[in-house]
């Protein structure tokens, strides 16, 4: 796979990295949303897509699924350990 997805806060990383070939996602979307949000990015980087789903240049499926969890942090959570 060519194009990786990190998810960072909005501002925090360049939308498109092209040294890493890496695009920046907002955490917290849902499914849906996120794949319209790597969609939308690899369109404006002339990146055809398929009428479902994320591709990258080589065509390969873009993996949209965050490396590491979101941390809970609920009151119980907290309170007693995640």
């Amino acid at each position: 796979m060519c194009i990786r997805v990190r998810f960072a806060p909005i501002g925090s990383a360049p939308v498109f990295d092209p040294a890493t070939r890496t695009i920046a996602l907002p955490p917290g979307l849902d499914r849906a949303h996120t794949v319209i949000a790597a969609r939308a990015v690899l369109a404006e980087l002339a990146v055809v897509q398929p009428r479902f789903g994320a591709v990258c240049y080589c065509g390969a499926e873009v993996d949209l699924t965050p490396r590491i969890p979101q941390q809970r942090a609920g009151e119980q959570a907290v309170t007693h350990g995640a």
